[in-house]
Parts: C-alpha cells; structure tokens; sequence
C-alpha cells in the first residue's frame, strides 16, 4: 500500500463471523440472535487511501483535522458475495470514508492505520437474515509499520529499527554460548563444595538474569517489526501492514455514550488501479 497520489487501491474482503461469543456485559456487542445461523457475510472492495484532507471530524480517526485523509472508494460500491440462497450483491456507499495513520496507538507503541467506509444501507442476504451489516459507517483498523531500505528516500529509521532487532539476537545468542561454555566448566568440576564451581553457578545466574532482559528487549523489538511473513506489503515495500484486522461499526448507547461492536475480521491486499485484471485475481 502507498499513502500518496499514486494510483494504488485495497482489495479488502471483510468476513463477519457468527456471534455465539459469552457476552461480558449487557450492551456491549451486537444483539444475541445477531449470526447465530453461523452464516457469513463477504464484503469486498477498492479503495485508494487518498493525500486529500478530510475535514470531517470522527471520533473513530482520533488526532487533528490534518492526520486525517480521505478514503475512495472505487465505482463507490461494495460487493457483497454470494451465498447458496442467492449470488452477488452491490450496495452504494453514502459517502466518501476517511483514513488516518494512528502513531502510537497500536501495542508497544506501534502505529495503526484506521480507516472507515459509509453504507447508503443495511448489508444482508436477504430480509429474513439473522446476519447483517447496519446502515452507516464500518469500521477498520489494523497494524501499521514502515519500512525504509537503503533504496528508499524516506531515511533510515527502519533501519535503526531492524538492526536493534538483530543486536538483541546477536547478544543472546552470545550470552547462550557464554553459559553454556561455564555449564560445562561446572560438569567437570567433581567436588560440590568447590569455591570454583561456586562461583561459577554464580556467574551462571549473572548471566542468565541478562538473558532475561535481552529477551523482553527482542521480544519489544519484534513487536515494533514484525516478522515481513505476518505482514502484506505495498507495491514499493515501504509499508507493511498486519494480514488481519478488526472490523466493527459504532453504536450510540445514550448522550456523550458510544460503543463500538465488533462486526468481524478483514484481509487486505495492495493492488494497482489501473490493473482490473489483478483486482478480479485477488477477489
């Protein structure tokens, strides 16, 4: 995916599973019989994650005016895929939708990409289905991470990123071999009340208290870049977005009271505009 004016667009199927989850408390999630069928809803669409400003202000893009972007949607239609009962749907969209990187916001730190579409209407296989999509806007987000190679203009901070991690690889890979040298250095030592092997369990402990902390550094550093294997990238690969994210729409309980309920699961892929015949591959 490419923030720019580049023709890029989104391909992003949008699975909603069943909801026969233990609510936690009243209110907080789509109603009971809402999916108990177990069926599934598969929305797909195309979406250019546009560099024009989106003056509209929504809770859900938190920041300023100027983080937030405007998001379109190819033909301004969704497509709603088909079931055994009946074959493919499209439903218009009200409105343009809007996008914004959320720096920070996401675990350890790490950014998000938030981003909304608006239905003209509800999304369903029929009347009588107990799985829907109401009237208004859809919510998505995921995780968000750039990647800057040596090509690329942008700098070398995901460089300093990506050597952190491999530093914190390198030092408890040495500090494994340091204590395993010193374990078999132990073994060979006979007597158990030895001054030696005394202090060479405590240098052992020493050393694997450090191991300690280098492993919860790797494991924030692995957080903040991912393994590229749990990612999708875009055309250039300098940003890499999670395979998955949430899906849900917003409900307004009351005054200043907003819920949002979770709807599902999406996929996303990076695909070129000009390029129908890649969109109708991926779909």
């Amino acid at each position: 995916m490419t923030f720019s004016p580049k023709p890029h667009s989104l391909t992003v199927p949008v699975p909603v599973p069943n909801n026969k989850q233990t609510h936690t408390s009243a209110g907080t999630w789509m109603p009971k019989t809402w999916g108990y069928s177990g069926r599934r809803l598969r929305l797909s669409f195309r979406a250019e994650f546009t560099p024009a400003q989106l003056y509209e202000r929504d809770d859900f893009l938190r920041g300023g005016y100027s983080d937030a972007k405007i998001l379109r949607v190819v033909d301004d239609r969704v497509v709603l895929g088909p079931s055994l009962a009946e074959g493919e749907r499209v439903y218009r969209l009200k409105n343009h939708g809007g996008w914004r990187v959320a720096r920070g916001e996401g675990p350890m730190g790490t950014d998000l990409l938030r981003f909304y579409i608006e239905l003209d209407e509800e999304v369903s296989h029929g009347d009588r289905s107990d799985l829907y999509i109401p009237k208004g806007r859809v919510y998505c987000s995921c995780g968000y991470f750039p990647f800057f190679g040596t090509e690329n203009r942008s700098g070398g901070a995901g460089n300093a990123v990506a050597s952190m991690k491999e530093s914190y690889a390198e030092e408890l890979r040495s500090i494994e071999d340091r204590i395993q040298k010193l374990q078999d250095k132990r073994s060979e030592i006979t007597n158990p009340f030895s001054l030696d092997g005394f202090k060479l369990s405590r240098e052992i402990g020493k050393l694997q208290r450090e191991a300690e902390l280098v492993v919860d550094n790797l494991d924030y550093a692995s957080i903040r870049e991912p393994d590229r294997s749990l990612l999708t990238f875009s055309k250039d690969m300098d940003v890499g977005l999670t395979k998955e994210g949430g899906v849900c729409c917003r409900v307004d309980k009351g005054p200043m009271i907003v819920e949002y309920h979770i709807l599902g699961r999406f996929s996303i892929a990076s695909v070129n505009l000009a390029d129908s015949t890649k969109y109708q591959e991926k779909r």
